[in-house]
């Protein structure tokens, strides 16, 4: 053999050594996913969730997920509507199915979902608050999740990841029609200057006692100054569900069938509030949120609420955040759920939505910033919480304490507004005053409302 031929012989090898390498470069999409998650307080990849690899992978998303668009509405209408829309410009740029996700607010959602649905015009998912997954999908308006779309978010061993009532309430009839995204429990917001000045130390790591919960309110309470602002309306309401159920009582039964806040601990929760109402801030009432005025005015020493003030509240340099105090035997935490569900029934968008939901969830640490706890326990657990959303991460272990309704259609509406809001605005206002006898006329006026539920949502 000539040595041109010799030379013209390696030269086809090598030419094609190298056609094999960058066939086995470019197999599997254009990025290779990276191996590290994102540094702290930075922004997670698309491609590589932090914890349970890249969501969108091959392995995660079947092939039919490919290049589907999703449209999500939800009721997310002021700043936490603008975290949810980057997050969803963030994971269509990033991803590597070529997946993208278009969120709209939308102002009274449950109407524009209902209209839609009668339109056949739906989106293909959709945020839902907790107490209206009962009542969508007996309209047929939300979906239950494919086999294929809960093996992409995990199967089984999903549910691990979640407060035990919060997984709950994403189901109705044995059908998983939802994910967990967040918690929003009532939150203490307490006046750090005047805790130090009166030698008050606020526990971090647990909820104030009984004991030191009403010392703290009695030592804070003069000067003209409220030991904690407690009105009327929601915030009364919300405190009246979380007392009666750490005094061991509930609003309903477990099934969602019959009001039960006219027992012995509602009565007990009733009078708790009256009491301390009385003794703090007896003229405080109304809609608006009075109590929580007075409080960012320095006229309060505390007050419970719930966590959508906090935008407002951390820019007032005085204030700090806690878990709500532990006032009965059992602790319980008031407080709602978004959740995200599905309105479609197509294979395909569901598998492509479902790739979304996994990606957001394994990254909702970064939801913390819309002032929301994560529902998943990994979120909660990471160590960029305190960084990323700091007062949230100093009420966050009251997630696994929250109590949620049984999803019942119409349930909420028959236990509150038309219920026992009415017997606890009453008794705090002063127009009646038999504690007993206001329960039970609200609670015979719910289970009417439960009854005539039952027949319209068969």
């Amino acid at each position: 053999m000539t040595a041109k031929v010799r030379t013209w012989c390696w030269m086809v090898v090598f030419a094609m050594f190298a056609g094999l390498l960058a066939a086995c470069g470019a197999s599997g999409g254009s990025s290779t996913a990276p191996t590290s998650a994102p540094a702290s307080g930075g922004s997670p990849s698309a491609t590589s969730a932090p914890a349970n690899g890249d969501s969108t992978a091959s392995n995660s998303c079947p092939p039919s997920a490919q290049n589907q668009q999703i449209t999500m509405w939800s009721p997310l209408t002021g700043p936490d509507g603008d975290e949810m829309t980057e997050l969803a410009n963030q994971f269509s740029q990033e991803n590597s199915m070529g997946i993208r996700v278009t969120h709209t607010a939308q102002p009274d959602y449950l109407q524009k979902l209902n209209t839609a649905a009668v339109g056949n015009s739906l989106p293909e998912m959709t945020v839902i608050r907790a107490s209206d997954i009962g009542e969508m999908t007996a309209r047929n308006v939300l979906k239950p999740m494919s086999s294929e779309a809960l093996t992409i978010l995990g199967g089984d061993a999903l549910a691990e990841q979640f407060p035990e009532a919060v997984w709950a309430a994403g189901e109705y009839k044995g059908q998983r029609i939802a994910i967990p995204l967040d918690v929003h429990p009532i939150v203490l917001y307490y006046n750090k200057d005047m805790f130090a000045k009166a030698g008050i130390t606020m526990p971090t790591d647990r909820p104030m006692t009984r004991e030191e919960f009403e010392q703290a309110v009695d030592a804070l309470n003069k000067d003209g100054i409220a030991g904690i602002a407690l009105g009327t309306a929601y915030q009364s309401g919300a405190f009246f569900q979380l007392l009666i159920r750490q005094f061991g009582g509930d609003i309903t039964n477990a099934e969602g069938t019959e009001a039960t806040y006219n027992s012995e601990q509602g009565v007990q929760a009733l009078t708790y509030i009256r009491d301390l109402k009385a003794k703090t801030t007896p003229q405080v009432n109304g809609a608006g949120d009075p109590e929580v005025k007075l409080f960012q005015q320095q006229r309060a020493a505390m007050v419970l609420h719930g966590p959508w003030h906090i935008s407002d509240m951390v820019k007032l340099p005085f204030v700090g955040f806690a878990q709500i105090p532990q006032i009965g035997d059992k602790y319980s935490v008031w407080g709602g759920s978004h959740q995200l569900a599905l309105t479609t029934e197509d294979p395909a968008k569901q598998a492509a939505a479902a790739c979304w939901i996994n990606w957001l969830s394994e990254n909702s640490v970064q939801w913390a910033k819309a002032g929301q706890v994560p529902a998943r326990a990994s979120a909660r657990d990471d160590s960029q919480l305190a960084t990323i959303a700091a007062p949230v991460a100093a009420f966050a272990d009251e997630a696994e304490s929250v109590v949620i309704l049984p999803s019942v259609p119409g349930l909420e509406g028959a236990l509150a507004g038309q219920g026992y809001e009415v017997a606890v605005n009453a008794i705090l206002l002063g127009q009646a005053q038999d504690i007993k006898a206001a329960l039970d006329e609200a609670a015979a006026k719910s289970n009417q409302i439960i009854k005539d539920n039952a027949s319209k949502y068969q």
